[in-house]
């Protein structure tokens, strides 16, 4: 038989790896689940990984966000009125109008029916954002589900407004920067090599702002199409390695998103009466930051308190740890935790408006200036043309 490694948790949340022969995945599933264990990822010790949708296309990349969030509320509504995941499963693959989840949540049923976990089952399937699949793999741990799918649905309603805004807010500001790129690009390669041509013709001598602006046609009209072909090759290396680039002002941006989910998800599961150190092990799969968690973890076990353990790990900012320290001193902590997170939301929130508010003024300048610029740089051997005409 063959052999697999598996992954799994123990009913008190400790994370095991377990080597086992079995005649089959399925088969192993259910004797690992007979003996009380979760099943989190199986691994044949002598293949690849083992995947419920090996042998099917491979999809690429996530299904929308509004998807994701109409798949939260759906199921969080459904498994409260009484359905199980798998009853749940089988009418939103009845009910969906999209043809490309049908399969999605046909593949999801049969895992999940074979014995999986739904945060497994939607890991394997490659098309939910990560920080939802650990949502769910702490909900399923900690039953509390229902719940824990209604925040993450909360919060992506919350990500879908800001979206919109952020579109109709820039909208408007990017429409003129391509419209202003587009006539300044026509003037270098069209308008400015024809009348600085007729210019050197008459023997006039060119003005700096003309002899910058014909160095800069020419290299335009030279560089302009391997530089997006450069630029077209750097895009798609980036979407196909999954990189992004880190621009330095949204930095506290990210760090807020990633503070509000945190906070948000460990308050949630103190709520509903788990272990502080078990909440905050179900949440590190939240955390872009790998590792911090596990470090607050190791020094709460050693006796110290949250805060102390936010505060000696270093990563996180005073305000926040003094928040944590009041919702302790208060004996409030799973509600500060809360508060705290939505706090977090609302400072990204009102940050990326402010940033999408100011884009608008500075393409505006911007695109004014190279305009203005070109404009200029045409016009002043022109009148000089039409002195030395009159004199």
């Amino acid at each position: 038989m063959p052999l697999f490694k598996a992954d799994v948790y123990t009913a008190d949340g400790r994370q095991k790896e377990i080597r086992k022969e079995a005649a089959s995945e399925n088969e192993l599933i259910r004797e690992l689940m007979s003996d009380g264990l979760t099943v989190v990822n199986i691994k044949e010790e002598r293949g690849g990984r083992f995947s419920l949708f090996s042998g099917r296309r491979k999809r690429s990349g996530q299904i929308s966000l509004e998807d994701q969030h109409l798949f939260c509320i759906t199921l969080s509504s459904y498994i409260k009125s009484g359905l199980s995941i798998t009853e749940v499963l089988r009418l939103l693959q009845r009910q969906t109008r999209n043809k490309s989840l049908k399969p999605v949540y046909t593949e999801l049923r049969e895992s999940v029916e074979g014995g999986r976990s739904l945060a497994a089952s939607m890991r394997a399937a490659g098309v939910f954002r990560e920080s939802l699949v650990g949502m769910v793999e702490s909900g399923e741990r900690s039953a509390s589900l229902p719940d824990i799918l209604e925040k993450a649905a909360e919060l992506m309603q919350n990500e879908i407004r800001l979206r919109r805004k952020l579109r109709s807010s820039l909208t408007y500001p990017l429409l003129m920067f391509m419209v202003g790129m587009a006539v300044t690009i026509f003037l270098l390669t069209f308008v400015v090599p024809r009348l600085t041509a007729l210019v050197i013709d008459s023997g006039a001598e060119l003005p700096f702002v003309t002899r910058l602006l014909i160095l800069i046609s020419d290299a335009v009209r030279v560089g302009l199409i391997p530089f997006l072909a450069v630029l077209l090759i750097f895009f798609l290396f980036l979407r196909k390695s999954g990189r992004t680039i880190s621009i330095p002002i949204f930095r506290d941006i990210k760090e807020n998103i990633a503070f509000s989910m945190i906070f948000l998800q460990t308050g949630t599961l103190l709520k509903s009466g788990m272990p502080l150190v078990l909440a905050l092990k179900l949440t590190e799969p939240l955390d872009p930051v790998k590792g911090r968690l596990r470090t607050v973890q190791e020094h709460i076990k050693k006796g110290y308190r949250f805060s102390q353990g936010l505060e000696k790990e270093g990563s996180f900012p005073e305000e926040i740890v003094s928040v944590v320290r009041v919702g302790e001193s208060g004996r409030d902590l799973p509600d500060s935790l809360i508060r705290l997170g939505n706090n977090c939301w609302d400072i990204a929130q009102s940050s990326m408006q402010k940033y999408a508010e100011l884009a608008e003024p500075i393409i505006i300048l911007v695109m004014g200036f190279l305009v203005g610029f070109v404009v200029i740089a045409v016009l002043l051997p022109i009148f000089d043309l039409s002195t030395l005409a009159t004199g």
